[in-house]
């Protein structure tokens, strides 16, 4: 769609979104991330909500798993948002522990080297991210002269210059100088978290009563669920640090991590929450009212409220059985439907045929997302015996995930992009895969949601860090494997 037909549809969208009652589209974000603003308008309560909040007072380490798509990561938004302004407000500091990336850099991707101290030590510069970001300068006034200082050595030892440099404004004192590498683990979290829970205001007498590590997104940076686990490993077995005092992790996991996780860790139920996501009718029914209420002030509380007559029957349960009982899928098919009416018809209501065109569009569009390229899949040229060596002079890729460069195992592993584009390309070898696909198999995108961010100029960027990645180079100084065909794509040279 060029940019002429997309602004052209947007300002019908738009006119439709009037006519129908709505001063937004109610499905336009589905990822909560990007709704963290607004999320607690619309969240649809469910029981795991309540038991992995557990209480402050006594906090909890908790995991919550769940498939692809079912609101793991909504969950975790709520429970932020309860601890700041819920009903905790302010008695819980919620500390996001979402970003492994510096961690994996420090071991080269190499996961079994990874140990407790190194999560810990970047679990506390979270804490202090948080700390600066999250919580009001005025809280900490209450603290005594030695705790600032100590609070400022964890500042200079730990946080990022930018958080550094936020808490000697804030403090404004001298860093107490610590032999940081004679602390535990255990001893390097409880020693900040005793300094955090006296954080507060002296009146009404509000102080914070434990802290909440909020680990999530561990699938984001590690090729598969087996990897994802051991990542997670040395955290996960130091039963001192997720039982410690005034501290809770709340672990959300996609459902295949989390049971190569419990094959591998005794997670005792009787000392931890274990909770599984599920979703019936009723509750995904729910998701799509609360959208429609939300972002028409309750002029559409239905979404039958804006089908004809016809189509008004069955329309809910159509959509939920083709969701599979991912609140996620349910959006995307929601708006899905709303757009391939917009651009059939000038007509306000969405009739039977929308819904019959949409469902048979959306789930050949899931097909081709479900079996395009996996990560986990075994790849086009896979070891065949586990004691088979890779080849010495070629590129090659393993059905474990791992890239091999001349008989060498290539670290740090590939981020998550770098990996599906190459996927693409090795799968195709030696054939020329177009610009289209590439884009589709690393930011896949539906037909009908034209999203300009994941363009060409994107898939030039990614290219040009996968070969310094790959690293090697002709004697022309181009790159040996990723070669370009002008105009038309890229292809991959494996020897």
């Amino acid at each position: 769609m060029s940019e002429a037909e997309t602004d052209k549809f947007s300002q019908r969208l738009w006119r439709w979104l009037r006519q129908a009652g709505f001063n937004d589209d109610p499905f336009a974000l589905y990822e909560a991330d990007k709704e963290r603003e607004f999320l607690n308008d619309f969240f649809v309560d469910r029981p795991y909500l309540h038991d992995i909040l557990g209480n402050p007072a006594h906090p909890q380490t908790a995991f919550l798993m769940a498939r692809r798509g079912a609101g793991k990561t909504a969950t975790r938004e709520m429970v932020a948002y309860q601890c700041t302004y819920g009903q905790f407000r302010r008695r819980a500091l919620p500390v996001r522990y979402d970003d492994f990336s510096l961690l994996l850099e420090e071991v080269n991707g190499d996961i079994t080297k990874l140990t407790p101290r190194q999560h810990i030590t970047h679990i506390v510069r979270a804490i202090m991210r948080t700390l600066i970001e999250d919580v009001p300068a005025t809280y900490f006034d209450l603290l005594p002269d030695m705790d600032r200082g100590l609070l400022m050595g964890y500042a200079a030892a730990f946080a990022d210059p930018i958080s550094h440099l936020k808490f000697s404004r804030i403090l404004e004192n001298e860093p107490l100088q610590l032999a940081w590498s004679k602390l535990s683990p255990l001893e390097m979290l409880t020693s900040l978290v005793e300094i955090i829970v006296q954080l507060g205001r002296p009146q009404p007498g509000i102080k914070y009563e434990s802290v909440y590590i909020l680990v999530d997104r561990v699938d984001e940076a590690i090729v598969n669920s087996h990897t994802a686990a051991m990542l997670l490993n040395p955290l996960v077995t130091q039963r001192s640090v997720l039982e410690a005092a005034n501290v809770a992790f709340k672990f959300f996991l996609p459902f295949e991590v989390g049971e190569e996780l419990r094959r591998a860790v005794d997670l005792r139920p009787d000392r931890l929450c274990i909770r599984t996501i599920t979703w019936n009718h009723d509750a995904l029914k729910d998701v799509i009212q609360q959208r429609l209420a939300y972002y028409s002030e309750n002029r559409v509380m239905r979404l039958e409220d804006i089908c004809t007559s016809a189509a008004r029957g069955r329309v809910v349960d159509r959509l939920i059985g083709a969701s599979e009982g991912s609140p996620r899928t349910l959006l995307r098919l929601c708006h899905a439907l709303i757009h391939h009416h917009v651009a059939r018809t000038n007509k306000t209501l969405i009739d039977s045929t929308d819904v019959s065109e949409t469902l048979v569009e959306f789930l050949q569009q899931l097909d081709r997302e479900q079996t395009r390229p996996s990560t986990t899949a075994q790849t086009a040229l896979p070891l065949t015996e586990a004691s088979e060596e890779p080849p010495a002079q070629r590129l090659y890729l393993d059905a474990s995930g791992h890239v091999w460069v001349n008989g060498e195992r290539l670290v740090p592993p590939l981020s998550k992009q770098e990996f599906e584009l190459l996927l693409a390309l090795y799968r195709n070898t030696p054939e020329i895969v177009s610009h289209e696909e590439l884009i589709e198999a690393v930011w896949p995108k539906s037909a009908w949601m034209p999203n300009e961010a994941y363009g060409e100029q994107n898939l030039r960027k990614l290219i040009s860090r996968l070969r310094k990645r790959l690293g090697a180079a002709t004697t022309d100084g181009q790159s040996k494997f990723v070669r370009s065909a002008r105009g038309r794509g890229y292809w991959l040279k494996t020897d």
